[in-house]
């Protein structure tokens, strides 16, 4: 009898800021071939990546909602 399936997990810009900064810490750590020492910089670099990429997604949503409003008004114009 096979194994049930495994609930998959929500692809990783759906999880909450502090689980993205953790899950990369341990990725960079692992990248450092599990050598110690560095976990300050670590956090740090993992928290600008991640805030970073939180601020750009950000501007990328807002933007897409300005071009679709302004896709829109244009289509209705047209069709006016």
């Amino acid at each position: 009898m096979p194994a049930p399936a495994r609930a998959k997990q929500p692809p990783i810009e759906t999880r909450p800021l502090e689980e993205r900064i953790q899950r990369r810490v341990y990725e960079l750590y692992v990248l450092r071939g599990n050598q110690s020492g560095s976990e300050l910089d670590d956090w740090q670099q993992a928290e600008e990546e991640g805030r970073r990429a939180e601020e750009e997604g950000i501007a990328l949503a807002i933007g897409r909602a300005r071009n679709d409003r302004q896709w829109s008004r244009s289509y209705y114009e047209i069709l006016g």
